[in-house]
């Protein structure tokens, strides 16, 4: 039986008699072929928005592990399985879940967690301490968390606690914890074997066709529906006509990748913050790069607002400052003053010797040098990208200065980078949730290479210096926000006085739903599907 909130009779009635044709719990689908072709001797057709059935799509090429699940449908289905130990708001503050308390030392390298002793998981068994540093020690190692948790040295537990040991101290540590929660010893890595046990509100059923209310769940009875169908569709378009044809009921969409998707107007979008940030970096070996100036100048070069619009109002929010806007520590004053201007822009190149010094509308480095031209490189499968550097090079037009811009295919993009042929390139990466920009600094060595990004070819130590004293100031929450925020402006003020990292905003992504059929929807900026459990779902 489903579920149903606030359904009147007759709709429960209805809801019942399609629920019983037979069109549900198929595992695998095609774009028509969920609805058998026939039920009962009578002809099924395709069901309208609304068909009385809450479906996910899913890959079964990839995994169910959370911990190691890459494919965004499964991850999806995950957050509904899967408990994380905290939950992170879209102010990126910590919601208390499985870990409701925590404490830290002094520079944050030792940290106390106590647990909600309540939750269970599906075989009944308690949710431990063991669990959680059982789960804790798998995403060290998973590519999905690569870097996460680098400074981890180890942990101790008990049946209702964990401590944690940090090489490097973060006071804002629990902010990394809004990670999935397994049962000890239940770890798979083959896509074939069955997920790990979970402790979440739905519990996958044996053939893995179906998400089951779990009934030993703190808030099973709120549930807005005992049984979620999973159906599988793979590509872009096969998932867009699902969706269109309510064979598919939720999906998410990146309005700022290749492959975005383009839903109807009359579904309803609902936008929730990320740590992707978009930003632009300088190659220090570079001719120009070499100028401290030009570096520094660059970060009034921007304009972000036109960032914005190139992802389309509201799915994403411009920033000067490596930190997303809505964040407590988030220093306003200090990323209104690096706002976009380029008459401050063109002072400070003239005042640094970058000039028109023959009077042909032109800057040059020196006397007697020539015109200056910088190379720009941006990966070409993102045109919202390529729009923010196109305006970027109009602008710079404008003063003076030719940008040559190289947009390349990934490989090439990526080869491009490690080469280092260019002056500036743009880049996105997802931060973690204390805004730590370690791999961006980091001096690039042998062990390290795989997670560094750093291009620039900045081998400044100050840089981490500057890091690792905002990561370790204050203590844990908001007591030790003052000193933290202060301990924040240093560290960005150093890296834009030096211009090694150039900020250009956000991303939001998006959760669709079909219009009227779902409410009380809620993403957050780590789990999409957060509050599942007060969700109001109507089924007609």
């Amino acid at each position: 039986m489903i579920r149903l909130k606030k359904l009147t009779a007759v709709a429960v009635i209805a809801a019942l008699a399609i629920l019983f044709t037979g069109c549900l719990g198929v595992k695998t689908v095609d774009q028509y072929s969920l609805v058998p072709e026939s039920t009962g001797g009578k002809d099924v057709e395709p069901a309208p928005a609304a068909d009385s059935v809450i479906s996910l799509n899913y890959n079964r090429k990839y995994s169910l592990n959370p911990i190691i699940a890459t494919n965004h449908s499964n991850q999806l289905v995950c957050n509904l399985v899967y408990e994380n130990m905290v939950e992170i708001d879209n102010n990126f503050d910590v919601i208390p879940n499985i870990i409701t308390e925590w404490s830290c030392n002094e520079g944050g390298t030792v940290w106390n967690f106590k647990l909600d002793t309540t939750h269970v998981f599906h075989d009944g068994t308690p949710v431990r301490g063991i669990d959680l540093s059982y789960s804790l020690q798998r995403c060290i190692f998973a590519d999905r968390f690569t870097g996460r948790f680098a400074s981890f040295q180890g942990c101790n537990f008990s049946d209702d606690s964990l401590e944690v040991y940090l090489g490097i101290g973060d006071t804002q540590f629990v902010k990394l914890l809004n990670v999935p929660v397994i049962k000890y010893g239940t770890y798979t890595v083959n896509r074939d074997d069955f997920p790990p046990v979970g402790s979440g509100p739905y519990a996958f059923s044996e053939d893995l066709t179906q998400l089951v209310a779990f009934e030993g769940y703190p808030n099973y009875d709120t549930l807005p529906v005992d049984t979620i169908y999973l159906v599988e569709y793979t590509t872009a378009a096969e998932i867009l006509s699902a969706f269109e044809d309510s064979y598919i009921d939720i999906a998410l969409n990146d309005p700022s990748s290749y492959s975005s998707l383009g839903f109807a107007s009359s579904d309803e979008t609902h936008p929730y913050a990320t740590t992707n940030m978009h930003y632009v970096v300088i190659n220090h070996e570079s001719t120009v790069g070499r100028y401290v100036a030009f570096r520094y100048a660059m970060n009034y070069a921007f304009d972000r607002d036109y960032f914005e619009d190139q992802l389309m109002s509201g799915n994403a929010l411009a920033s000067s400052v490596p930190m997303y806007p809505t964040c407590s520590l988030y220093p306003s004053t200090l990323a209104d003053s690096l706002d976009y201007d380029l008459v401050v822009c063109k002072r400070i190149l003239e005042n640094g010797g970058i000039m028109d010094y023959d009077d042909d509308g032109k800057l040059e480095l020196m006397q007697g040098a020539p015109d200056l031209t910088i190379v720009f490189l941006v990966c070409s499968d993102n045109s919202a990208k390529n729009g923010v550097v196109r305006r970027f090079a109009s602008d710079m037009e404008s003063i003076g200065i030719t940008v040559e811009i190289h947009s390349l295919v990934w490989d090439q993009y990526i080869e491009a980078l490690e080469n280092g042929e260019f002056d500036l390139y743009y880049g996105e990466m997802k931060l973690r949730a204390d805004f730590d920009v370690t791999e961006l600094f980091d001096i690039r060595t042998k062990d390290n290479e795989d997670r560094n990004i750093n291009y620039s070819g900045n081998t400044d130590p100050s840089f981490l210096n500057y890091i690792n004293a905002y990561l370790s100031a204050g203590g844990a929450g908001e007591s030790g926000d003052y000193e933290r925020r202060q301990k924040y402006i240093d560290m960005v003020k150093y890296i834009t006085d030096d211009g090694g990292l150039i900020t250009i905003g956000f991303e939001k992504q998006q959760l669709i739903v079909h219009r009227g059929i779902i409410r009380g929807v809620a993403p957050n900026a780590g789990n999409p599907l957060y509050d599942f459990v007060n969700w109001q779902i109507t089924l007609k």
